[in-house]
């Protein structure tokens, strides 16, 4: 028997009931919070550019890691209402480490979205030092092109030799463009690599780029170091990294934008100057809704890893048994409630996505 403040005595089932319904209470008001969070993502689609972006591996781990720790929960609770306290051990241990998996996959999948170019606030377009908006890269002679994640030379896709040595000279290019004086450090500029600017050749001397023989302005400089830093994080037309139709696909109302020769197309016919503009001004929305679910559910995991310490802790020093179990019953139903939560989230973003 449990005594209130007031003194008086509340039985073990009334205990029981209290306790559970202030969880679901609780329960309640999270699936709240989601749900609005959810409804805002719908609403924000609708006549806007949406990105579609594939979701990383660390969150499909962070699935499997959920799923098999609630089912050795399960297996806990199954075994304290039999007596076998092995079994429980065995359970609320694993139920626990899986549940760490479970945070740490959470976290390396925020870092993979970040290395596909996938932040918490940024554009969807490329719009500073795209390639070939201004400059283009040059290599004995011959022009390097680009399209859809891919440089190519004369024809073929760059080896990676080349991708290594076009990364080491916009480093240089950067490292110049960045400087205080704008001078540059670029060995054996013309023999291997040189630089296009609107189809005139910049030329080098004394460590300054010059374009028809006068060093370069603030905002050319501004414009190189930006297209050397695309070069060197590999992006071309978009902040996201990939191949678009493959690592992810912009959508407007509803509708997949076809994307060909570095130029869109919407139902079939040529995205209007407009749409185009709307589009270079477009926030990726669709990457800060990720986030949001993502930290807002792993703060609700914080507690649940908590209450499945607790639990373990307690289930090594025989804690539970058949005729006590409340702790663990009403932590395996909170941990159950996060892993179905995530499971919901996870299938959003992949169908409604």
């Amino acid at each position: 028997m449990e005594t209130t403040k007031a003194g008086q005595q509340i039985s073990p089932e009334l205990n029981a009931k209290m306790k559970k319904n202030l969880l679901w209470i609780f329960i309640f008001a999270v699936i709240m919070i989601f749900a609005g969070l959810t409804s805002g993502y719908i609403v924000s689609q609708g006549g806007n550019f949406w990105v579609n972006i594939k979701m990383p591996m660390a969150f499909k781990i962070s699935t499997i890691s959920i799923i098999a720790s609630s089912a050795f929960l399960f297996l806990a609770v199954w075994a304290v209402k039999r007596g076998k306290d092995s079994l429980v051990k065995l359970g609320l241990g694993l139920a626990f480490a899986l549940g760490i998996v479970f945070g740490v996959s959470q976290i390396k999948g925020w870092g993979q979205l970040i290395d596909s170019g996938n932040y918490l606030a940024g554009e969807i377009m490329n719009t500073r030092g795209k390639y070939g908006k201004y400059f283009t890269l040059i290599y004995e002679g011959k022009e390097i092109s680009y399209d859809n994640a891919t440089y190519f030379y004369k024809g073929s896709e760059v080896s990676a030799d080349l991708m290594a040595d076009m990364k080491a000279f916009s480093q240089a290019i950067y490292d110049g463009a960045s400087s205080t004086d704008r001078s540059y450090t670029l060995s054996d500029y013309g023999s291997q690599f040189s630089l296009r600017y609107d189809n005139v050749l910049l030329t080098y001397a004394n460590n300054k780029l010059q374009l028809n023989g006068v060093n370069l302005s603030e905002i050319q400089h501004n414009r190189l170091k930006h297209f050397a830093d695309n070069i060197i994080n590999e992006r071309g037309d978009f902040i996201m990294k990939g191949k678009y139709g493959e690592d992810f696909v912009i959508y407007y109302k509803g509708e997949a934008l076809e994307y060909t020769n570095r130029t869109f197309y919407y139902q079939g016919a040529l995205l209007s100057p407009k749409k185009v503009a709307d589009l270079n001004a477009q926030k990726n929305t669709a990457s800060s809704y990720i986030y949001a679910f993502t930290f807002i559910h792993l703060l609700h995991w914080i507690g649940g890893i908590i209450a499945l310490l607790v639990m373990f802790i307690k289930g090594l020093a025989v804690k539970y048994s058949k005729d006590n179990y409340l702790g663990i019953s009403l932590g395996s139903i909170y941990w159950h409630f996060l892993g179905i939560l995530w499971l919901y989230l996870y299938a959003f973003l992949i169908f409604i996505h």
